[in-house]
């Protein structure tokens, strides 16, 4: 099956990368650390301009940052953001439950706890309504 690169769906997957990096950086110079922030942001120019290269190649990766995979890239690109998923939301949780042994709060992991968990709830209910 051939597929078509376009090179806005090429550049997506930079942009997005670009976008929270910037962010970042900016926050970083808010917070008085300068010289971080320019670092941040030259971490993650280099990283958008790679990313977008890697897009514009061959290859199973460069078909997904690409947005133009066929039907095995796409279950592979679900497959990794599914265990990239499970495996912040273990984080999470024993982030919070370290968190409740030495303040008796779970604090921000909890949160992240709570949207990963009614996130995953809300999904599941539309999903199986869908399907």
């Amino acid at each position: 099956m051939k597929t078509t690169r376009r090179p806005f769906r090429r550049a997506l997957s930079a942009l997005v990368l670009a976008t929270g990096g910037l962010a970042l950086s900016a926050a970083i110079w808010v917070s008085g650390s300068h010289a971080f922030a320019w670092g941040t942001l030259a971490f993650y120019t280099v990283a958008s301009l790679l990313t977008y290269r890697w897009a514009s190649g061959r290859g199973d990766v460069a078909a997904i940052l690409g947005a133009s995979g066929d039907e095995r890239q796409r279950a592979m690109d679900r497959d990794a953001t599914a265990i990239t998923g499970l495996s912040a939301m273990v984080v999470a949780l024993v982030g919070a439950i370290v968190s409740v042994v030495r303040t008796g709060s779970p604090g921000a992991f909890g949160v992240v706890c709570f949207v990963g968990g009614a996130t995953y709830a809300v999904a599941l209910t539309v999903l199986r309504r869908l399907r």
